[in-house]
């Protein structure tokens, strides 16, 4: 025969199970630790626009020099390094936020691009780019020839 197993949980009123998360998020806060934050991947915007597509990514304090975008049929890939300043000799963090080192985000596309006929520019920290659609990829008409 099956006997019943008693489970003994915690008081519902004093149990909380993000105290640990609590904890170190308050120490954060407090300047105890320096959060390390080193994913400096773009956000990305990408849309349909006539044929081809258009992208716009976020890329503060990116130089175009500092980046390297190369196509591939269908895919698309950024890279890039993100500088920021810090503290010199003696001093130390109390809080960092912004993101910063290398990243690369790539990107399927839903039809390949005419790698020749993109266009890519940044400004005020934004990177825009005209994807045209290969001429491959375009729908074509067929002729038909009456027999």
């Amino acid at each position: 025969m099956y006997g019943i197993r008693r489970i003994h949980l915690p008081n519902p009123g004093t149990w909380n199970p993000f105290q640990e998360l609590e904890r170190f998020q308050a120490q954060i806060g407090r300047g105890g630790v320096a959060a390390s934050v080193t994913n400096a991947a773009p956000a990305i915007d990408v849309w349909s626009e006539g044929e081809g597509l258009r992208l716009s990514a976020l890329l503060p304090g990116v130089k175009p020099e500092d980046l390297e975008i190369t196509i591939e049929g269908d895919e698309l890939t950024i890279r890039g390094t993100v500088a920021t300043s810090g503290p010199r000799d003696g001093d130390r963090w109390l809080r960092r936020e912004r993101a910063s080192g290398t990243f690369a985000r790539t990107l399927q596309l839903p039809f390949a691009i005419d790698a020749d006929g993109v266009k890519a520019r940044v400004a005020n920290g934004v990177l825009e780019m005209d994807l045209p659609r290969s001429a491959a990829e375009k729908p074509r008409r067929i002729p038909i020839q009456n027999i």
